[in-house]
This record gives C-alpha cells, sequence and structure tokens, in this order.
C-alpha cells in the first residue's frame, strides 16, 4: 500500500444553507498558505443557485495554486484558470473528473464523485500532484466524505437553518455531537471486523467467535431475531435505521450493536436515546476526529441568532474542539499558521 503524505479533512453541513460553501472558501484560503492544498466534493458544490429553493448561493472561492478535482466542461468555462494535470478516469454525468491547479484565484463548482472507492482516487490523485492537505466538500445528506475510512478529520458547519429557535439549534447540535462520542469496540472485535464489514451482510458474535447470520439485514426480522438473541453482538456492515431499531425493541432486544462508523447511523436521535437508556449500546470500529465546528447565526430565513451567544453555548457542547465563527472572525487573522494548530 502507497504510504499515504497528505491529511484530508471533510467540511459537512448539518443542514442545508447551513454556511458550508463560505466556511470551506475561508479554510482554503488559510490553509493555501500552510502548504500544497487540494479540493474536491462529493457530489456538486459552488452552485450558482439551491438546487431545492432556488436562492442564490455563495460562490466557492478557490485562491491562485490549489488543486481542485472537477469535470473538463467545468475547467473549460473559465479558459486560462486552470492548469490540467491529469484525468481520473471517473466519469459524471458532467463528463470526467479532472485534476487542475489554479493559474490565478477564481470561483468553481466543484463536480465529484459518488461512491467511497472513488474519493480515495480522487484524494490518491491530488496527494501524486504533490497536495499536501485535501478538503473534502461534504453535506448533510453526504456523511460518507466524514467517513474515518475516507478522510482524517472532520469539520461540522452548524447554521441557524438548523433549527427555528435557540435551543432548537443547539439541542440538534448536541445529537449531531453524539455520534462522535460513540464508544470504539474493543481491538479483538475490530480486527475481525474489518475485513468483514466491506462485504454486506450482518455478523453476530458467539462464543467469542463473529459468525456471519443467515439473514443478510436486521429487516428478515424472525431468523434474525432468534440469532441476535444467541449472540452477545451484532455487527452490521450497512445503515442503522430506525426501522432496524425500532423492530428489535418490539422483540426486547437490546443488543450490542456495531457499526463501521458513525456516518452509518441513520437512527433518529430520540429513537436512538431511547434505545441506549433501556440498556442498548452502539458502537463503533473506528472513531471520528472533530477537528473543529464553524457556526453560522444568520438563517436564509430571515432570523438572526445572537452571533457571541451562538458561539458560547456551542463552544460549551464541543469542549475542547474549537468553535469558529468565519463570518465575524476571520481565519486570516492567523497569518500562515493552521487555524485547527
Amino acid at each position: 500500500m502507497k504510504e499515504k503524505t497528505c491529511e484530508s479533512t471533510a467540511i459537512v453541513g448539518v443542514a442545508k444553507n447551513a454556511g458550508k460553501t463560505t466556511v470551506l472558501s475561508a479554510f482554503m484560503e488559510q490553509w493555501s498558505l500552510c502548504g500544497p492544498l487540494g479540493v474536491c466534493s462529493i457530489g456538486i458544490d459552488g452552485e450558482e443557485r439551491d438546487a431545492w429553493s432556488g436562492r442564490p448561493k455563495p460562490q466557492l472561492k478557490v485562491p491562485e495554486g490549489v488543486w481542485v478535482a472537477t469535470t473538463g466542461a467545468i475547467i473549460d468555462q473559465k479558459p486560462g484558470h486552470f492548469a490540467i494535470w491529469e484525468g481520473t478516469g471517473i466519469t459524471t454525468t458532467l463528463g470526467e473528473v479532472w485534476i487542475a491547479q489554479t493559474t490565478r484565484p477564481t470561483q468553481v463548482k466543484l463536480a465529484g464523485v459518488h461512491t467511497r472507492e472513488e474519493a480515495h482516487r480522487v484524494i490518491d490523485g491530488l496527494q501524486r500532484a504533490g497536495v499536501r492537505r485535501v478538503v473534502v466538500d461534504g453535506a448533510y445528506d453526504r456523511r460518507m466524505v466524514a467517513s474515518p475510512w475516507v478522510t482524517d478529520s472532520v469539520i461540522l458547519v452548524v447554521g441557524a437553518s438548523l433549527g427555528a429557535s435557540m435551543s432548537a439549534l443547539v439541542s440538534k447540535t448536541a445529537e449531531w455531537l453524539r455520534l462522535f462520542s460513540l464508544p470504539v469496540c474493543p481491538e479483538p472485535d475490530r480486527e475481525a471486523l474489518t475485513p468483514l464489514l466491506v462485504h454486506r451482510g450482518v455478523y453476530r458474535k458467539r462464543e467469542g467467535t463473529w459468525q456471519s447470520c443467515t439473514a443478510s439485514t436486521l429487516m428478515e426480522q424472525e431468523a434474525l431475531t432468534s440469532e441476535i438473541l444467541e449472540g452477545e453482538a451484532v455487527a452490521l456492515s450497512g445503515a442503522l435505521t430506525d426501522r432496524m431499531l425500532r423492530h428489535m425493541m418490539q422483540q426486547g432486544c437490546y443488543p450490542r450493536l456495531i457499526v463501521s462508523d458513525w456516518t452509518r447511523i441513520f437512527a433518529d436521535p430520540v429513537l436512538l436515546r431511547r434505545y441506549l437508556e433501556r440498556g442498548g449500546r452502539i458502537e463503533t470500529v473506528r472513531s471520528a476526529v472533530l477537528r473543529g465546528v464553524a457556526v453560522n447565526p444568520v438563517s436564509p430565513e430571515g432570523y438572526v441568532f445572537p452571533p457571541q451567544e451562538l458561539k458560547a453555548r456551542v463552544a460549551e457542547l464541543c469542549k475542547p474542539v474549537p468553535v469558529f465563527d468565519v463570518w465575524r472572525d476571520p481565519l486570516e487573522e492567523g497569518g500562515d499558521r493552521d487555524p485547527l494548530g
């Protein structure tokens, strides 16, 4: 396996219109001063208008000298702004994804990839170009980039669009942060499950040994429930959903559940909490590193939370993870230092 020489960070908004594009632009401006920087996206980022609401969106600003992964069709829209380096062989609806370097400060739409394997391919290509840090754009509905199997760390963007009141926003932020604090399973389980969970299926631990269940998903109810009850723990290669948790709880079944990482959990926070309070346990094979949280007190709906209060309340939840308001506390004040240390 090729030695990894670059660090990768995913920037993920916890809701639509959280302000992720502005945060991404701000961190790129700062990180571009710290060494060769690359940027890519899962999906599409940098559109002129929001695909859902039709509202204008801030453009993704990219400094000169930054390496980007996007399609040739987008690069061709700005002749002279990019120097193409190599193709990735990844084809999207907008054409092949290319790796190129900006020749001047510019704005760009990132047309990205859609699978974990493609994300690794793009990150590897950026590394070959000499990049020392890759920032990967994500979203609340594109958690895959924040998986510790894809990127090394995560920055969450918490915007006023997450809740109509300060209390609701803080409560929902706490729910996201709770996913980062899930315990990691013991080392023997990690060693056994890492090669297993790349395959679709459900596994149970019985008498100290992990075995494949005859039922392939938690929804094959009768057969799987009996297998779970006979085991010491259950591991899922796919997502943990509301329906799965409800079924087990209806059967009075509260096993120790293990998922690949936090991005595989799509259960409602209330249901998740109820499962844990009734004796269930949820662990991950690999934990994610939360490197920072950015807050945006302004909602596109027109309401604004008190900036300092929002920052303080989120910081209280996040300790010791740093909290930023890039709209009011410019990262550039740190000079050429990495704002995350």
